[in-house]
């Protein structure tokens, strides 16, 4: 995606009206912190930091952190963060540091050339650090959520991720279902019930947007939205 489309897609489909912020980064990050340790880690870079909303939840957890994207919108977090502005899928990427984690949530779907992206990520790590990958399931979203967004263009599965990240030199991959819902993640005999909704067509609004009708409050679309749109996590280690 060239700079200009990166720009227009954070302003509108990122837009404060459509995704207004909310407490579920801070939520994300401190479970990653608790479930794969980050404290024993030093620096962190976002990678698709987008409007920095990860960057200001990791740094809460006392990481070093930093951001690429490919948009000009970095430049605003220049005060707070150290960014680098960068597409993912450029050859070469040499910013002169690395990095205990690199972590990328949504942006891996976008992109043309994933295996060049993971690639950078591998020569962008440090020894003994761990990359956490998030992006759609395909297998719950081929139905129709996953091009909802005019942008998403390379769709994966537990076993396509887990090959091409074994294809980029990882020598460990994992990979797993994720559901965006905070109230399964420390209890798993809970995810019982987005897997039992996910089973009903019940009808919800994938976006906050004026296209889609609020059949339901916000908390309750949220249920039945992140039942069906499951994502993958992936972590994966030199």
């Amino acid at each position: 995606m060239s700079k200009k489309g990166v720009k227009n897609y954070l302003s509108i489909t990122y837009s404060e009206d459509r995704r207004p912020k909310t407490d579920f980064p801070y939520k994300l990050a401190s479970y990653l912190n608790d479930k794969y340790n980050l404290k024993r880690y030093k620096t962190l870079v976002d990678f698709g930091c987008g409007r920095g909303d990860m960057l200001e939840a990791f740094s809460k957890i006392n990481l070093e952190v930093s951001g690429i994207d490919n948009s000009d919108e970095i430049n605003k977090l220049n005060d707070k963060y150290k960014t680098y502005q960068f597409n993912a899928e450029d050859e070469n990427i040499n910013i002169g540091d690395k990095f205990d984690i690199i972590f990328s949530k949504s942006l891996i779907e976008h992109l043309r050339n994933p295996l060049q992206f993971l690639t950078n990520c591998k020569n962008l790590l440090n020894e003994n650090g761990l990359v956490i990958i998030l992006t759609p399931s395909w297998y719950h979203h081929n139905f129709g959520p996953f091009y909802l967004d005019s942008t998403h263009v390379t769709p994966f599965t537990i076993h396509s991720l887990n090959d091409i990240g074994l294809y980029a030199g990882f020598k460990s991959v994992e990979v797993d279902y994720f559901y965006q819902l905070p109230f399964v993640w420390k209890n798993k005999f809970l995810k019982i019930i987005p897997k039992t909704i996910s089973t009903f067509r019940i009808p919800y609004f994938p976006m906050y947007d004026k296209l889609f009708p609020k059949i339901w409050p916000n908390e309750v679309n949220k249920i039945i939205r992140f039942s069906r749109e499951v994502m993958l996590i992936s972590i994966m280690k030199l």
